[in-house]
């Protein structure tokens, strides 16, 4: 897909300053303004959200080094396509880190998008996101964005709508989304936990720097805070399966007698680190997994476990996706966010659970 402005090629134009020297693309204005590559591509396009003093100074430099829009390539983003594509981040390509939650988003975003006459596009994980380039999309659905998340800094540059499920941490205000509201949900979970009698709650998440991974840690952080449990945390590098991780918290002095792990992989080796140890769950250690799937169904004891209504969620941000492309915000207007409810589903992994 090209890119929605180009430098202009041959002699000079009679719109460009007298002595003004032509050099660069896009990075060269961004860089020229003091701005970002994204901040310089949405005021140059009119979208997003710039203040009015920075438009102005990224416009004055496009003019100055003879920087102008491609207009076949707007003519090319104006004609819709009425092609949606859909990914998931992940810390390493290649990988799905919960299928069954991914599925459930995918088929729920499929039909949300064939009832409004569009079709979705499943495009492979990839760090950089290349593939994109050559898709002719209207739209993108990015599951689980990294923070400063390279690929959605190149979709802003094309000029590609996008929506989120979760959010880049570093830009959690710039992009629409739509999430769980993880920190109530985990505290549910802590609460839950502790009303069984539990005294050192634990915590076993990740290391990505994915919103699902941080939203636990500060909910468990403040919650600790609150009520005197003590800090026993641990994260699981980006890539592995936790087991190394969940020995280390299980062999503490101070083991703990309850842990949340974020993911429902997570549960598996935990369960199977308890196994190894020769601790019970629940009677030694009650265990909560912050997704549900067919493993905490089906586990043994089966895990109690939060439902993130992936369904909902998919449902959701294909529709927020549809509706910014067909009636785009005004620039200075604020991304819509929705947040969608979890359930704690009490099972045979933590006592009175079910």
């Amino acid at each position: 897909m090209p890119d929605v402005t180009e430098p202009q090629r041959g002699g000079a134009s009679s719109s460009r300053p007298s002595g003004a020297v032509k050099g660069g693309g896009l990075r060269e204005v961004a860089r020229r303004a003091g701005v970002s590559v994204t901040t310089a591509s949405h005021a140059l396009n009119g979208v997003g959200r710039v203040g009015a003093e920075t438009r102005e100074r990224v416009l004055a430099v496009a003019a100055e080094i003879g920087y102008r829009a491609n207009p076949n390539a707007r003519g090319l983003r104006g004609a819709r396509t009425g092609l949606l594509g859909l990914t998931h981040r992940t810390a390493v390509e290649g990988g799905v880190t919960d299928i069954e939650y991914f599925v459930k988003i995918v088929n729920a975003a499929t039909w949300t998008a064939m009832a409004h006459d569009y079709s979705l596009v499943l495009v492979p994980p990839s760090l950089d996101g290349r593939p994109f380039d050559s898709l002719p999309l209207d739209g993108t659905i990015v599951i689980d964005p990294l923070t400063d998340d390279p690929l959605l800094t190149r979709l802003s540059a094309m000029g590609v709508p996008v929506v989120t499920t979760g959010r880049d941490l570093s830009r959690r205000d710039a992009f629409p989304w739509v999430d769980n509201e993880l920190s109530t949900c985990a505290v549910a979970a802590f609460d839950h936990l502790a009303s069984t009698g539990a005294r050192r709650i634990g915590l076993l998440t990740g290391s990505t720097g994915q919103s699902y991974d941080e939203d636990a840690a500060r909910a468990y952080r403040d919650w600790c805070a609150r009520t005197g449990n003590p800090v026993l945390v641990d994260r699981a590098e980006p890539g592995t399966d936790s087991t190394d991780a969940a020995r280390r918290l299980l062999t503490r002095p101070d083991r703990p007698d309850a842990l949340y792990v974020v993911m429902e992989k997570f549960g598996f080796a935990t369960l199977a680190v308890c196994r190894e140890l020769g601790l019970s769950v629940p009677g030694d250690v009650q265990i909560v997994v912050g997704a549900d799937g067919e493993f905490a169904r089906s586990a043994r004891p089966a895990l109690t476990a939060l439902d993130l209504a992936p369904e909902e969620i998919g449902k959701q941000a294909a529709e927020l996706l549809i509706g910014v492309i067909q009636a785009p915000p005004a620039p200075d207007a604020a991304p819509e966010h929705r947040l969608v409810p979890a359930t704690l589903l009490r099972r045979d992994s933590t006592r009175g659970g079910t």
